[in-house]
């Protein structure tokens, strides 16, 4: 991921599109008890990266009250997140499919996701408890830039950095869902959807609804 902050003009900028790029759009209000930053200061930020379009705002209604107005990222803002072309990774793989057959790449694949789920099992206690488990994936895969987290029981992920290769290679797709599914000691169903220009993936397994946030 390139320098996110050098197409920005300050960290609060930065922080602000972080937020918003792991939700599914956020109040000044949200932003500033996420960030512990001041409302006004928050405030200034997001008229900024509305004015440069980073940025775009809708009223939503909630409940009985006055609307909210919540900002999202646009495709822009969206942009300052880049997955990687692993277009080396694409090359290698299309030059083993040419060279030793064409199961050659998904064998290769399929020994990515196990040395993956490998490591990640290195990092979780083999006795915690489901809800530690997942936690501990979540910290895990944020720290590997899928921009995870916890919510409702679910591992929900707001960045795909393997976009480049799933496009390419469609069946590594439901590797990287039995991988997940293998260190979370339980099945799990790979769900996509989106807001806009808001993407996420949700990992469902545990307490969670049926479909995609």
């Amino acid at each position: 991921m390139h320098n996110i902050k050098r197409d920005l003009p300050n960290r609060s900028a930065y922080a602000v599109a972080d937020a918003l790029k792991r939700s599914d759009g956020l109040s000044v209000g949200d932003i500033a008890a996420r960030l512990g930053m001041s409302y006004m200061g928050i405030k200034a930020q997001c008229l900024a990266l509305e004015k440069s379009r980073h940025i775009t705002s809708r009223n939503q209604h909630c409940g009985s009250g006055r609307p909210q107005l919540i900002y999202r990222l646009t495709a822009k803002g969206q942009s300052l997140f880049p997955s990687d072309n692993h277009r080396l990774a694409v090359s290698l793989l299309n030059g083993a499919r040419t060279l030793f057959g064409a199961a050659s790449a998904e064998k290769l694949l399929f020994l990515h996701f196990q040395k993956l789920a490998d490591g990640y099992l290195a990092g979780i206690p083999d006795k915690a408890p489901p809800d530690d488990r997942l936690a501990a994936l979540a910290a895990l895969r944020d720290a590997d830039g899928h921009m995870a987290r916890v919510e409702a029981g679910c591992l929900v992920e707001s960045h795909v950095p393997l976009a480049g290769l799933f496009e390419a290679f469609p069946a590594a797709i439901a590797m990287e869902e039995t991988m997940i599914s293998k260190v979370l000691g339980t099945a799990v169903t790979r769900v996509t959807g989106s807001t806009g220009d808001h993407y996420q993936v949700r990992f469902e397994a545990f307490r969670c609804g049926a479909g995609a946030a």
